[in-house]
């Protein structure tokens, strides 16, 4: 998984320079922090798109729609604080369901964000100066 994560974060790193930025989730309609940068490159996806896809299995259903995005030079702590407390204050409840150090510099964190109305599965990929998240909404 770690190799995994690694390539699907390269891939998706590389493309980012070619899709536009966004201020808000086309997908969760959170505001997100500054410097989001949506990633829909297909090929650049594909590997972050299967481990959600798995995530979202072990939740007990499957993705219909998802959303990648990427924050480039930036302090993964800034970004993960302010994305942390807009999903709260949207009434979401956060469930890690697992993490771990991809190499020295770079963890990752699975988890799921639900709502009375709604279901999210996320990988989230960190490394000093960038972020990675895609995310879906699980249905049966």
């Amino acid at each position: 998984m770690k190799l995994v994560l690694s390539l699907a974060t390269a891939l998706l790193l590389t493309s980012a320079l070619a899709t536009e930025a966004v201020s808000e989730s086309n997908l969760t309609g959170l505001k997100l922090p500054k410097g989001a940068i949506e990633v829909t490159d297909q090929k650049a996806i594909a590997d972050m798109a299967d481990h959600i896809e798995e995530v979202a299995g072990g939740m007990g259903g499957s993705c219909e729609y998802s959303e990648f995005l990427v924050w480039l030079d930036s302090d993964p702590n800034v970004i993960a604080d302010a994305l942390g407390k807009t999903i709260v204050a949207a009434k979401f409840k956060i469930e890690d369901i697992d993490a771990g150090e991809i190499s020295k510099d770079s963890t990752y964190e699975e988890f799921s964000m639900i709502s009375s109305k709604e279901k999210y599965a996320a990988v989230w990929v960190d490394s000093p100066d960038s972020v990675v998240l895609g995310w879906c909404n699980v249905v049966k």
